[in-house]
């Protein structure tokens, strides 16, 4: 019996249409223990600011919290996911791609499960789900992701910069920041640096089946970048994030702590940009270092209060997406189920007919 070659990286980029069920989720299982890891990472470091602060005292202060406010931060982050949908919706219906309403949205939503991927890149896996449903190939859907986690980030950018700008403090940095982090887009999202590298690649074996897939991809990704599409993206991206940011305010108030919104902002969104710029996977540790920093050197709360409020943030913001995105990546499995290319059902039908003529032969 010929052995089953496992699933190479181009093929995963390339020939995605015959991806099958069971090479889907072993691409998941491999995510899922990389996120287990940063959820042992996370919580790790959890403790570590705790005993920071007191393990007794922030613990006291935590399960004393209102916990009404506290469910508030986690309504304004899902209230900002669904902002985001918008834009996300709307880059779909710039390509011509048709989806239907509740496939797309359980599709954008599973994508939070990667936030903890290294600068979300694990959020390409939707891709693959689109290409599914839509049968588009996957350089039309790729563009969509990809587009999606830049607009995300000039929406939490932008607004750093702003309340920097407020405060007249760390403007410079934040800046620096900001265009640091937005270098790699610019490679991802235009295609001039990849037209100037394309002629030293068609000499490469390697990258020559990958420059007609980059054609394609960018192809589709000049369509979004048109200034009416940038437009779209930060009137929803920017709002999204203060909500995102305002997850902060509602968890010191849940404790007792009434400070300045634009204070509180400030600190969220300076925290998470400097956490993106670490590259680390969900920030974790940058973040949550800047965060207890912040709030004592800022609010000058005392380090307990620090330590509580910084943890749950993390949970509202971070691991509350991830744990949602997990539960509707976990339903958006039945796609592959339902949208199984020709190809594949051929490939299952030869599959069962082999095995019906072995019962046949014993």
């Amino acid at each position: 019996m010929e052995k089953k070659r496992p699933i190479g990286f181009w093929r995963s980029f390339t020939d995605t249409g015959n991806m099958t069920h069971e090479e889907y989720l072993s691409r998941i299982n491999k995510i899922t223990l990389f996120i287990a890891a940063a959820f042992i990472i996370s919580l790790f470091v959890f403790v570590v600011i705790a005993l920071i602060g007191g393990l007794s005292k922030v613990i006291g202060i935590i399960l004393s919290a209102n916990p009404l406010i506290y469910l508030g931060a986690f309504v304004l982050v899902l209230l900002g996911y669904l902002l985001r949908f918008l834009k996300w919706n709307y880059y779909l219906k710039k390509l011509g791609i048709h989806v239907p309403l509740k496939k797309n949205l359980v599709t954008y939503l599973s994508l939070y499960s990667m936030n903890i991927t290294p600068g979300k890149f694990g959020r390409v896996i939707v891709a693959y789900t689109l290409n599914r449903i839509t049968n588009n190939k996957l350089t039309s859907t790729l563009p969509v992701v990809t587009f999606d986690i830049f607009t995300d980030f000039l929406g939490i950018g932008i607004l750093a910069l702003i309340t920097a700008l407020y405060f007249k403090t760390y403007v410079i940095y934040v800046l620096i920041i900001d265009m640091v982090l937005m270098l790699p887009y610019l490679f991802i999202l235009n295609n001039r640096f990849y037209n100037f590298i394309k002629p030293k690649m068609m000499k490469s074996r390697f990258f020559l089946r990958f420059t007609a897939y980059g054609d394609e991809y960018f192809a589709f990704q000049s369509k979004l970048n048109t200034p009416k599409t940038y437009l779209v993206s930060i009137a929803t991206s920017l709002p999204a994030a203060l909500f995102n940011a305002m997850a902060l305010y509602l968890c010191l108030v849940a404790v007792g702590v009434f400070p300045n919104l634009m204070n509180s902002v400030f600190i969220q969104t300076s925290s998470n940009v400097l956490g993106m710029a670490t590259g680390s996977p969900g920030n974790i540790g940058v973040t949550d270092g800047t965060l207890l920093a912040l709030l004592r050197g800022i609010m000058g709360l005392s380090v307990a209060k620090s330590s509580a409020v910084t943890i749950m943030e993390r949970i509202a913001t971070l691991w509350f997406g991830v744990a949602l995105g997990g539960v509707f990546l976990f339903y958006s499995m039945r796609y592959w189920k339902e949208n199984l290319p020709k190809e594949n059902k051929r490939r299952r039908g030869k599959w069962k007919g082999r095995k019906k003529n072995n019962k046949f032969r014993k």
